[in-house]
């Protein structure tokens, strides 16, 4: 994309939660709502700290901004079900994609033309251009090739007979707001799955 920035440097983490959404079944589509909660929640935890709050790539997206990214051709338009609209994994990543663009102080016509004809896959190497994982956030950039892989230690909760969820020992603690989108995120699964 651009050369002028420093290198985004995000979490093993993120990848991990990146390859779970997009192996959620998206069959029924997701409303605007739950994806800009969502893209928001990813972009506020795993944001690089070389952003800083001026930045227009700081913002969160509201419907409105979500929207004018549709008009420029940026992201796809929803599909229509029946009288609702919904959105992809698709658009996950297209949203996701523009949020790094405007940290790389793409401007809006380059991101459209950088965006058009593009399949799932290239949105999906796109977004990792230039990103380099690591263990953790302030860890170095070859943290994870230095690291020993450790099994993940699992935390089971049992909510009910027949229900669990299962927390990775070094997820970190959740602020209320993104407690809240997680209960939600929690709710939309059990109902497509129940």
């Amino acid at each position: 994309m651009t050369e002028n920035h420093p290198p985004i440097r995000i979490p093993a983490a993120a990848i991990r939660e990146l390859e779970q959404v997009e192996q959620m079944d998206w069959s029924d589509g997701v409303s605007l709502t739950d994806l800009l909660e969502w893209i928001n929640s990813v972009v506020a935890r795993f944001r690089p700290d070389e952003i800083g709050a001026d930045s227009r790539a700081s913002q969160e997206f509201s419907p409105r901004t979500f929207r004018h990214y549709q008009t420029l051709g940026c992201i796809d338009a929803p599909e229509r079900v029946g009288k609702q609209v919904v959105y992809r994994f698709r658009h996950y990543l297209q949203g996701l994609l523009i949020r790094k663009l405007l940290w790389e102080r793409v401007p809006s016509e380059k991101i459209a033309t950088l965006m058009a004809g593009r399949t799932t896959a290239d949105y999906k190497s796109l977004l990792f251009e230039g990103i380099q994982i690591v263990a953790r956030p302030s860890d170095s950039p070859n943290a994870l090739a230095a690291a020993p892989q450790a099994a993940e230690a699992w935390k089971r909760i049992v909510v009910v007979p027949g229900v669990e969820l299962h927390l990775r020992s070094d997820l970190p603690k959740p602020r209320p707001a993104e407690l809240k989108q997680w209960l939600a995120l929690l709710e939309t699964a059990l109902r497509r799955n129940l």
